[in-house]
């Protein structure tokens, strides 16, 4: 017997998925405009539905498994919920490309009381709760599933006919192209590295500053080749080196961006395809000392891109350089760094604010060389000017069990807090219901306790069953304790103000004698990130978790005045809070907190600049 959902459900979702495909097909990249158009179709005969959008769009997802689409196992993990009506499709393509899979799909659905619709025209009228429309559903499949082997077979016989023929298949390693042979050559895209710093995108003869300076790309992998092959310089070296001497590399997109170690790993395992030759394995599939007989490489030098010399010799200090690590299992005695998911450097983030690119941001993480010294280690590989590339464990973690301790306030100080608050909100027209609320609660109790009294009445004048006098009594008893415990808008603020004030007094009163994993659970529930400053040795930024930071706005503007009377205190802040919510822009600079208001709309987007609460020195 199948489970139905409730009928009664107020709310009715339709998941409604939308998958990319592959096709050789130019307009194919229209696919999930022409998916949405007809599912939208389909939602406009269903007034009373609401759509919940999936969409595995990002590239190429394929539809014979599961595991390369997220969205799709997001939309499966909601088919338990009890307000789910419907999945919609485009057509039954887009779930699955497995004959047995969409079997199941069926099956559950069925099970669940589910309506799989099928918005494509012609398909929606496909029923699976019949006999007839099942197997038409399974034939369906099978048809889908028959076109994807084929597309596949079809692929595997490209690959191996390229191959034969000399062509490399796959994405082009770094500088290089196709030629219309098939056959890689150096590319002449570049960018310009401009008198800041920063790197733009252009073309050699059109320079976007006087003094900008043409890297071409194909030069930074020969160079980085050259640094390589002497033997001297590991690959977070090189990565450095050329840095500092400003040669890029580009992302997939042709966003021109920094070096990292990783990609020193990537082009230098690239060798082979630099010199014409034909591998089966990506880059990152070819460890070096899976290279074999160094002394006979067929190179192919009219197809060579770099000197074959110069390639044999990145080949055998790539393999000197490299070795198979003994498995020494798991490490069942693994110590926690408290701060390693939350610490970023802060020379990193200027970077990544300057470039505009938040991938070049870099967490702080655990590091115990000796098997003595625990530490938190800057990333390696990637540059960013930092002379000091460790700090000890201890000194991170007094520091910021320190911050912690500062952000404690006097409980006396927390009705300042909520006056600034309230006055913050009515400033900003935020309604607060501080008056009438004590005169409503009493007369709707009075009134609900009135209709218990009437529906006793009823019952005992045999007017409604029993079964019904108690639905009314549970009902209305429900309602008076609901009323009881309304508060008001004052009480509410001041319960979120203890909250917090409680939790970072616990914080500050047990992080000294916590345990490393307790730490962890402490920092990684209070704050957000935490940005330090490894050569300085100052956190010169942090950001709290959203339930703590409407806290700091007000905690931080009693900071600048806790030497003055509490009154000349509240007018001070509060002139200053407002000013601040009214007056000034998000702007998401790393250099400040940026927080938002207690209480107020979500769709107010202004937030508070707080200014004197930044630096926490460790001397």
């Amino acid at each position: 017997m199948s489970s139905q959902h409730p009928a009664t459900s107020i709310t009715k979702i339709a998941l409604c998925y939308i998958r990319l495909s592959y096709t050789r097909e130019g307009d194919d990249r229209n696919s999930p405009d022409r998916q949405r158009a007809n599912i939208e179709r389909v939602l406009a005969e269903k007034e009373d539905w609401q759509a919940e959008w999936y969409e595995d769009v990002g590239g190429h997802k394929s539809g014979r498994d599961e595991e390369s689409r997220p969205q799709w196992l997001a939309l499966k993990s909601r088919l338990d919920d009890a307000d789910v009506v419907a999945v919609i499709a485009n057509d039954m393509s887009r779930l699955h490309r497995k004959n047995w899979r969409m079997g199941r799909l069926i099956d559950t659905l069925e099970h669940k009381g589910i309506a799989l619709i099928l918005a494509a025209p012609g398909r929606h009228q496909l029923d699976t709760s019949t006999h007839q429309g099942r197997m038409l559903a399974q034939f369906i499949a099978m048809v889908d599933e028959s076109y994807a082997e084929d597309i596949a077979q079809r692929s595997r016989e490209s690959i191996a006919y390229r191959k034969r023929k000399g062509i490399t298949i796959g994405i082009p390693p770094f500088a290089t192209v196709r030629d219309t042979d098939g056959h890689l050559i150096l590319t002449t895209e570049g960018a310009w590295y401009m008198p800041d710093g920063t790197f733009q995108k252009g073309t050699e003869d059109d320079p976007p500053h006087a003094d900008a300076i043409w890297r071409p790309y194909a030069r930074t992998a020969e160079y980085m080749l050259e640094l390589y092959a002497t033997g001297q310089l590991g690959m977070a070296k090189v990565a450095y080196q050329l840095n500092e001497e400003g040669w890029p590399v580009r992302d997939r997109y042709g966003t021109p961006r920094l070096v990292t170690g990783d990609d020193v790993r990537r082009i230098t395992s690239n060798w082979p395809a630099y010199g014409g030759m034909i591998v089966d394995k990506r880059a990152k599939d070819r460890p070096g000392y899976q290279d074999v007989d160094l002394d006979n490489i067929p190179f192919v030098p009219k197809h060579a891109v770099f000197p074959t010399e110069l390639l044999e010799t990145v080949a055998k200090v790539r393999q000197q350089r490299s070795m198979d690590a003994t498995d020494g299992g798991i490490r069942m005695k693994a110590t926690p760094y408290p701060l390693s998911r939350i610490t970023y450097c802060a020379r990193c983030e200027k970077i990544a604010e300057k470039h505009k690119n938040p991938k070049l941001r870099t967490r702080l993480h655990g590091y115990n060389g000796d098997g003595r010294t625990r530490r938190y280690r800057h990333k390696s590989g990637q540059s960013c000017g930092t002379r000091t590339r460790t700090v000890h464990c201890t000194q991170l973690e007094e520091l910021v069990g320190r911050l912690i301790s500062l952000l404690e306030v006097d409980p006396v100080k927390v009705e300042v807090m909520t006056q600034m608050a309230l006055e913050v909100n009515e400033a900003l027209g935020i309604e607060t219901d501080t008056e009438d609320l004590e005169e409503k609660k009493q007369k709707m109790i009075n009134m609900y306790r009135r209709k218990i009294k009437a529906a006793a009445t009823l019952y005992g004048d045999l007017h409604i069953s029993k079964e019904e006098y108690k639905e009314r009594t549970e009902r209305f008893n429900r309602e008076i304790v609901s009323w009881q415990n309304k508060t008001t808008q004052a009480e509410k603020i001041q319960i979120e103000l203890n909250s917090c004030l409680a939790i970072i007094q616990q914080m500050a009163t047990l992080w000294e004698s916590s345990s490393p994993k307790e730490k962890k659970g402490m920092a990684e529930k209070l704050f957000e990130k935490v940005i330090y400053d490894l050569d300085t040795g100052e956190i010169t930024d942090f950001r709290l978790k959203p339930w703590a930071d409407r806290f700091l706005v007000l905690r931080s503007h009693l900071v600048a005045g806790e030497d003055v009377p509490a009154a000349e205190q509240q007018k001070i802040a509060l002139q200053s809070l407002q000013s601040d919510v009214l007056a000034v822009p998000p702007t998401g600079a790393i250099s400040n907190i940026y927080l938002l208001p207690l209480t107020a709309s979500s769709t107010l987007q202004t937030l508070s600049n707080t200014r004197n609460v930044l630096l926490w020195r460790s001397c």
